[in-house]
């Protein structure tokens, strides 16, 4: 296994067990307020990911630099999911089609036999 490899695995399994990054972190949020509120009706406690599908967020950055090596990662990584999903798919249809042919050879040589 290669370096690069490895620290990707390493680097998955981290981000597997604790989460999308977050460098933000909680913040505080003040809505509008109307005649009958109270000040700790309109101060709310939030965090990015309170209101993102879990799941379909990678991090959150504070600078563009890293967001755009997160990205750059991200698509790089899917590029090599769906060639590896390609490759897959390719093999399974190779030996498909070949337990087919060997069938059909198979049953050709029991037809000749029976004769």
């Amino acid at each position: 296994m290669k370096r690069s490899d490895f620290k990707r695995l390493i680097l998955e399994a981290i981000e597997e067990e604790m989460g999308p990054i977050d460098e933000i972190g909680k913040f505080y949020v003040v809505m509008k307020p109307n005649q009958h509120s109270k000040k700790e009706d309109i101060m709310l406690e939030a965090d990015v990911f309170e209101n993102i599908p879990k799941g379909s967020c990678l991090g959150v950055y504070k600078s563009k630099s890293d967001a755009s090596r997160k990205a750059t990662e991200a698509i790089l990584e899917y590029g090599r999911q769906i060639d590896e999903l390609k490759a897959k798919m390719d093999e399974y249809r190779n030996s498909k089609t070949a337990v087919a042919e060997k069938k059909k050879a198979a049953t050709e040589l029991i037809k000749k036999l029976k004769k």
